[in-house]
């Protein structure tokens, strides 16, 4: 009785647009109340704090704050300016800008929702100029943007490590393929559309010295991925350290080198990035709450037993979990995404001898397709606010790249 109490009232409130992290805690709360048991309701909150308080969940905190710090100053103009001097002279150079300039923020900010709007405000007015479609460009920034998940550093990998007790060095690196691969695959449709339209470049020609020029003023930015996967990999730092030195060296070259931060924008800089983490540790804490009744429940267990006993293949069980990953995608965040099903689905990897790295990848880029897939799809609506065209518009352009 109390557990189908406690599946209905999460979905009413997910039913009733009530934020995850909060229907989560209270149809853990109503469980836990309606179970009648005093102890486990006295220990509830030590158990969400012990569920926080983790030294990998510390990256996370620090990530958001270097790609805050990069996101304030004038990297993504860099960044755009270098993509453009490489690829713009190609047909339909705009959205091969877009989505080269994303590939690079992301490996800046690892969010795909800060990747979108960044690129896409210094993006969209000159499609206008260029006489491209909006809505085309917008499609491009909204599919795009989720590159910026896969690319390290990346949040949700970092999420994925923590969940699931695996190697964060090992899952950064696994992204950098599937998302060169999603960059590759949004920058062959834009070129097919360009060829269909008539787009042209927007520059006349390639010039290797031009682009010298500019990956020397963008390198500075560029070599904050390269600090944290080579830290990682050197053994100078564990994955939070890394995310720490990140942090400083993005305040370093935004002060000193780039000098488009003052000392006098770092308390809201800080402040922003603060209210950031906010939000993802707590749903983090919902999460940890929520977990907790489906073990009680031994949910992952008889979950586990009803896959092992009805799929016979690890082929079979990664389109299925796939699948189901996708879907929880299109309705939430990655993070609470993450820290709910990864441990679902841990023991059946296990039992399918999947490399938790591999799985780990898999979730992350269903994910990051969930992210630019309605109803949730939370890069389609920054793109769709960034380039001033209505969700309904842009629906229609992205569900080609979707497919």
């Amino acid at each position: 009785m109390e557990l189908a109490l406690f599946f209905l009232s999460f979905f009413i409130m997910l039913f009733l647009n009530v934020p995850i992290a909060v229907s989560m805690s209270l149809s853990s709360v109503c469980y836990l109340i309606l179970s009648g048991d005093s102890f486990m309701i006295s220990i509830t909150a030590p158990r969400i704090f012990s569920g926080m308080n983790s030294f990998s969940m510390l990256a996370i905190p620090l990530f958001i704050l270097s790609g805050d710090l990069l996101c304030s100053g004038k990297v993504s103009k860099l960044l755009i300016d270098l993509a453009n001097r490489m690829v713009g002279h190609f047909k339909g150079g705009l959205s091969t800008v877009t989505t080269v300039a994303c590939m690079f923020f992301g490996a800046v900010s690892g969010s795909g929702a800060a990747t979108a709007s960044a690129i896409g405000s210094v993006v969209a007015p000159e499609a206008e100029r260029s006489g491209y479609d909006k809505s085309f460009i917008a499609a491009i920034i909204a599919a795009a943007g989720p590159i910026g998940i896969l690319i390290p550093p990346s949040i949700p990998m970092v999420v994925y490590g923590a969940a699931t007790d695996t190697s964060i060095g090992a899952l950064l690196l696994s992204g950098i393929g599937p998302g060169i691969l999603f960059g590759l695959l949004i920058i062959a449709y834009g070129y097919w559309v360009s060829s269909k339209r008539g787009y042209g470049g927007i520059i006349t020609s390639f010039d290797l010295k031009q682009v010298l020029i500019s990956f020397k003023k963008a390198v500075w930015g560029l070599l904050t991925p390269l600090i944290i996967v080579g830290g990682i990999y050197s053994g100078l730092f564990t994955p939070t350290e890394a995310a720490a030195a990140a942090a400083v060296y993005s305040m370093i070259i935004g002060l000193f080198v780039y000098r488009s931060l003052e000392f006098k924008d770092m308390p809201n800089i800080f402040l922003n990035s603060a209210v950031s983490s906010e939000v993802i540790m707590f749903v983090v804490g919902g999460v940890v709450l929520f977990g907790w009744v489906l073990v009680r429940e031994q949910i992952p267990q008889m979950f586990t037993q009803y896959i092992l006993a009805n799929i016979t293949t690890p082929q079979g069980f990664l389109f299925v979990a796939s699948g189901i990953i996708f879907i929880a995608g299109m309705l939430m965040d990655p993070s609470p995404a993450i820290i709910l099903f990864a441990p679902l689905f841990m023991p059946a990897v296990h039992a399918y001898h999947i490399n938790p790295v591999f799985f780990g990848a898999v979730m992350v880029t269903n994910l990051a397709i969930g992210l630019v897939t309605p109803p949730v799809a939370l890069t389609l609506y920054v793109a769709s606010r960034v380039c001033e065209i209505s969700v309904a518009r842009l629906i229609k352009k992205v569900i080609p790249l979707i497919c």
